[in-house]
């Protein structure tokens, strides 16, 4: 029985590891580049919290497949994402701001190494943004309710641009010169 259970571990185990994507990963920092791993920094000059958002495309199903999504900024300001070394289009967008356009990115992504990639924004117009609550609950007259709350607000809309850097030697995000 114990045997049975070792090999159904081994299989379970096997098979996530073949279906777990080996393209990217989350935010990530370690203190040495792991072995067959190139590393791409998203990083801005802007000052304020970006939270962002990437994709990668997948030349199989012709279509991007997101690789990070988060509605909080990266520490140091700089987004690290590790890829298997080779070529990457990637496109990237901010969830916390209004864009025009996502924008797309080509790298090259060297084993051990880092691709910089600055994104720049650049202020492109005003864009209206409608917000809807609906809140649920009881009304002044004793029953069960619903409520919808409808509200606009204008804000700044941006373009971005995107541009790789050559790769770069490996380093901890921290000693980057681009890191806030």
């Amino acid at each position: 029985m114990k045997k049975f259970t070792t090999i159904k571990f081994l299989l379970t185990l096997a098979t996530v590891g073949l279906l777990l994507p080996g393209c990217a990963t989350r935010n990530v920092n370690p203190d040495q580049a792991r072995a067959n791993t190139g590393y791409v920094d998203f990083y801005t000059d802007s000052s304020g919290e970006l939270n962002w958002d990437v994709a990668r495309f997948d030349d199989r199903a012709q279509n991007f497949k997101s690789v990070f999504s988060e509605l909080k900024p990266p520490p140091e300001g700089v987004l690290r994402l590790a890829f298997v070394p080779g070529h990457h289009r990637l496109r990237v967008t901010f969830l916390n701001r209004v864009i025009a356009k996502p924008v797309e990115v080509e790298v090259e992504v060297q084993n051990g190494k880092i691709t910089p990639v600055r994104v720049t924004l650049t202020a492109a117009g005003t864009a209206q943004v409608e917000t809807k609550a609906v809140n649920y609950g009881g009304t002044a007259k004793g029953r069960y309710g619903q409520r919808t709350k409808y509200s606009s607000d204008e804000s700044v809309m941006y373009g971005l641009a995107a541009v790789a850097d050559p790769p770069v030697a490996y380093q901890v995000k921290e000693r980057m010169p681009y890191a806030h």
